[in-house]
């Protein structure tokens, strides 16, 4: 059976079973309302009528809108507290152990035992009942955006510290995007979960509202009423569910900022101007490293007094054995690792291509690109007109308003150092840019990012495993990153092994 066929198949399947249950539901409630007396449990088809009487009246949309109001002005608040706790939480272990016991107190304690004495302060109005739903949701709200932020990716936050550093950058292209999900888990709990709390607080905390008329239908002993207003409850969530179904699904396609502007690409003036930018930042500054040492928590130590100078139009290019440090020597570098001891000095733009594909999902590979020039203070249409050149100069052109997940792997790697080119970088740093490609494919992909470096004259730090791939160039000078003589897992650069480019 085709894989279309299946999928309607199961879904035809899931929708009988869930008219199935409906069914069952109503002969369940119908066998209770003949056992019990419809006095007791009216019957579906009475609380049906009731229900239809009740929205038939204008009287009762007032109150249904009253509690609606009451739910979005309390969940909004939850909302707003909440996130706040969950990201500072999720930033910092001591704000989450500050916060922690306020949370379980919320959600563990039942909502009476607090409620009541809460209205009592309060008095019965407006302010009470959107004060407890708002405390009823806030641990919902809390907990699930705490969750995610200990779940963002740690290796698209480096590369943001790279290619956008600051908080602002972080904030808008990676926490709120990856936050998107848990806010959506919570929210849908919430408005829940806000719905039926509005009834228990307009029942003790309000005069109007679906749970006054809830109350007051229980207290003069109308049971078909009361019924009714459980039914238009339901309903009120069946309705906030889809709404918040839908927003979800258009909150989950990638947010392609930028698309539509490829008639600027074509502004060759942009691009020469920008081009020439670029030329000129090539930094005549220098990386040095004096007896770098580095070891990470509770581990042996792993680099060892490494000592490396890249001047200005010098390619550096270091191999070694995996596990021996080459990663971590760039990281250092860059400056997403503190060494132990030594001084590192380099450039303030860097620009870093990773070994693993560290693009932001949400994002288009246009958008992905053009990160680094957009927050470096270069104009939105700029900063595409440049991009769609890049992508042309990668061999991607086409590919710019798809997402970084449509592409093979090979074509990541030319993702990956179109946005190298587009930092205009002080320094460029490479960790085998290649991997995972073939051996032709390597080599083909080295051919284009030599070609691609000749009009760039700041220095180049590679880290590969093939230092035999790359094309011939003067500009290279080999070393080999090798453990100690002396014994032991610490590594250093062993000048002795320099090889003839």
């Amino acid at each position: 059976m085709p894989v279309m066929d299946r999928v309607v198949s199961k879904k035809r399947n899931r929708n009988t079973l869930y008219v199935l249950g409906c069914l069952l539901l109503l002969t369940f409630w119908s066998a209770a309302s003949l056992l019990t007396g419809s006095y007791i449990i009216p019957s579906p088809w009475h609380t049906t009528i009731e229900m239809v009487s009740l929205l038939a009246q204008g009287f009762t949309w007032k109150q249904i809108l009253i509690t609606v109001f009451r739910v979005a002005a309390g969940f909004s608040l939850a909302l707003a507290c909440g996130s706040a706790v969950g990201i500072l939480s999720g930033l910092n272990q001591n704000v989450e152990t500050l916060f922690r016991p306020l949370v379980l107190l919320v959600q563990g304690i039942p909502p009476l035992l607090w409620i009541i004495p809460l209205i009592l302060v309060l008095g019965i109005g407006r302010l009470a009942p959107v004060l407890v739903i708002a405390l009823i949701c806030f641990p919902i709200v809390a907990l699930n955006v705490n969750e995610g932020m200990k779940a963002v990716p740690n290796q698209l936050e480096q590369m943001l510290d790279v290619f956008a550093p600051g908080a602002f950058p972080k904030i808008r292209e990676l926490i709120l995007p990856h936050l998107k999900p848990f806010l959506a888990a919570a929210a849908k709990l919430g408005i829940v979960l806000g719905i039926k709390a509005s009834v228990i607080a307009e029942y003790f905390g309000a005069n109007n509202g679906i749970g006054f008329q809830v109350q007051a239908a229980f207290q003069s002993l109308q049971v078909r009423k009361l019924f009714a207003w459980g039914l238009i409850i339901i309903f009120l969530i069946l309705v906030a569910s889809w709404i918040l179904g839908e927003i979800e699904r258009a909150l989950a396609r990638p947010w392609k900022r930028g698309e539509g502007m490829d008639t600027i690409a074509s502004a060759p003036v942009i691009v020469e101007r920008l081009k020439r930018t670029f030329v000129r930042k090539s930094s005549q500054r220098e990386i040095v490293l004096q007896d770098i040492s580095f070891a990470y928590p509770e581990a042996e130590l792993l680099l060892d007094r490494i000592s490396l100078t890249v001047k200005p139009n010098e390619i550096v290019v270091v191999s070694g054995d995996s596990g021996v440090g080459k990663t971590t020597l760039l990281c250092t570098v860059a400056g997403l690792l503190t060494p132990i001891s030594g001084t590192v000095k380099r450039p303030e733009r860097l620009s870093f291509v990773f070994q693993d594909e560290r693009f932001l999902p949400w994002r288009s590979n246009r958008w992905n690109v053009a990160l680094p020039l957009y927050y470096s203070g270069i104009p939105l249409a700029d900063s595409l007109a440049y991009t769609s050149y890049l992508f042309g100069e990668a061999g991607l052109s086409g590919w710019e308003s798809r997402t970084p997940d449509e592409l093979s792997g090979g074509m990541k790697k030319r993702l990956g150092f179109a946005r190298c080119f587009a930092r205009f970088p002080d320094a460029m740093l490479l960790d085998e840019p290649f991997s995972g490609i073939d051996a032709e494919g390597r080599r083909c992909l080295w051919r284009k990012f030599m070609a691609l470096i000749d009009m760039y004259h700041g220095p180049v730090l590679i880290v590969t495993h093939f230092h035999e791939e790359i094309p011939p160039n003067d500009r290279c000078t080999f070393f080999n990153l090798a453990p100690s003589e002396t014994g032991g897992k610490s590594a250093k650069l062993f000048t002795d092994s320099i090889l003839s480019c």
